[in-house]
């Protein structure tokens, strides 16, 4: 992979930090503006007078913030005319071209039909039936992790709990040591907290875990050269464009955006999830005195989380959003985490409750995507969620959170770096 950051390849390193615009009245490109107490009611106020709004931003051009569900969901749909392609700057809302000199192709920055036949490579991996084969692993991991704290009394939950289940079934797909998970978490954080401090304390450190993945994706490779095995990568090295492999550059790429993808959305609606239920202890009473909703609840739990707040697409013509022009070559910002606490949607989207999807009739939320960007992991995330909840209630049932999280800051994920939790103790210390 290209070394994102260094000075002789990127223009700008500055342009992966999102600086906030002081004068734009609300400014969604600003990372502390999501961690603002009153941030869904502008949210709301841009859905209810302004929801094609032209967001201003520091070092950029501006772009198009998309708030309401309906035309979050169109926009998404619309790929011949909103494209996540590299070439057109990608998914997020920086372009790829100002922050490496080599931008490569990966399923989530790239159209049809090379995305199609990605997709269509992929699905044996996501599929019912694989994920299927993965639960008792993952049921046997979380029972572990919550035998380790049972006893205390007292626990930091991302660290103790959230982080390593994640990490745990990430190294099962992978086919990896389990110990390999704190490395491959340690560089998740580094492609994602551009603007945070603790994840990315400097440019060197985001070089460097760029280097080490490269590294070790290399070596995989090469371990895996010519086996019939069907693991992430393997089946990424088979894929072709234009009839041309990936290159090397190209295939850690890939292999970066699967780390990513496979892991925070889990990770953060867990430890989001623990503060909702302590929060509105009436829906946590309602699991306790029903574990058999938490299948269910567990959708609300992701629609609560939210945990990728935006994703960017490029118009590919002139069009109409909404009564809104759009020009060729615009950034619009599709802001999920507003999507879904939409109330022409859902009348109540501001209320968290876990029987919401007990219903057939309750609309979906649009944490997974829309369409042909539809998550093709989330299988995967719903299947460690109800898992982990399933057996905290069972063992920690009055398992709550102790303090304010410590959140990630980041326009773009909805991070929780710690939480702590209080129970009452079960077992003896080991």
């Amino acid at each position: 992979m290209t070394i994102e950051g260094s000075a002789s390849v990127m223009p700008n390193p500055a342009f992966r930090k999102s600086v906030g615009d002081g004068h734009a009245a609300i400014d969604l490109k600003d990372p502390d503006f999501h961690s603002r107490p009153d941030q869904y009611q502008l949210l709301k106020q841009l859905r209810d007078n302004d929801p094609i709004y032209w967001n201003p931003e520091v070092g950029g051009p501006g772009f198009w913030a998309v708030t309401r569900f309906d035309d979050v969901e169109a926009v998404t749909r619309a790929r011949d005319v909103f494209s996540t392609d590299y070439r057109r700057g990608g998914m997020r809302i920086f372009d790829a071209k100002d922050v490496t000199a080599n931008p490569r192709p990966d399923i989530f920055a790239i159209d049809p039909p090379d995305h199609t036949t990605f997709r269509k490579a992929f699905q044996p991996v996501f599929s019912a039936e694989a994920v299927a084969t993965f639960k008792d692993r993952a049921r046997q991991r979380i029972r572990r992790l919550i035998a380790g704290i049972a006893p205390r009394g007292r626990a930091e939950f991302v660290s103790e709990i959230a982080n390593p289940v994640a990490a745990g079934l990430l190294t099962d797909l992978l086919e990896v040591p389990e110990a390999d998970g704190t490395t491959l978490m340690t560089w998740s954080n580094a492609m994602i907290g551009d603007d945070d401090d603790d994840y990315v304390p400097s440019i060197d450190h985001r070089i460097q875990c760029v280097r080490a993945l490269d590294r070790y994706v290399e070596a995989l490779i090469k371990e895996r050269a010519g086996s019939d095995r069907t693991d992430f990568l393997t089946v990424v090295t088979r894929l072709t464009i234009d009839n041309k492999p990936l290159d090397l550059d190209a295939l850690c790429e890939n292999f970066a955006s699967f780390v990513v993808a496979a892991n925070e959305t889990t990770r953060h609606t867990m430890t989001r999830s623990i503060v909702a239920l302590t929060e509105n202890p009436s829906e946590r009473a309602k699991l306790q005195a029903d574990p058999a909703l938490v299948p269910q609840a567990t959708k609300e739990f992701v629609r609560w989380a939210t945990p990728l707040i935006h994703a960017r697409r490029t118009a590919t013509r002139d069009t109409v959003l909404a009564g809104q022009n759009i020009r060729e070559g615009d950034k619009v910002v599709l802001w999920y985490k507003s999507a879904n606490r939409d109330d022409s949607r859902w009348p109540d989207a501001m209320q968290f409750k876990v029987d919401r999807y007990c219903s057939k009739d309750a609309p979906n939320h649009i944490s997974f995507g829309s369409g042909i960007n539809h998550c093709l992991g989330w299988r995967y995330a719903e299947m460690q969620i109800t898992i982990l909840f399933e057996e905290l209630l069972a063992t920690l049932p009055d398992i709550h959170a102790i303090g304010a999280p410590k959140l990630l800051r980041s326009n773009f994920i909805a991070g929780i770096k710690a939480l702590d939790v209080a129970f009452t103790p079960v077992g003896r210390p080991a």
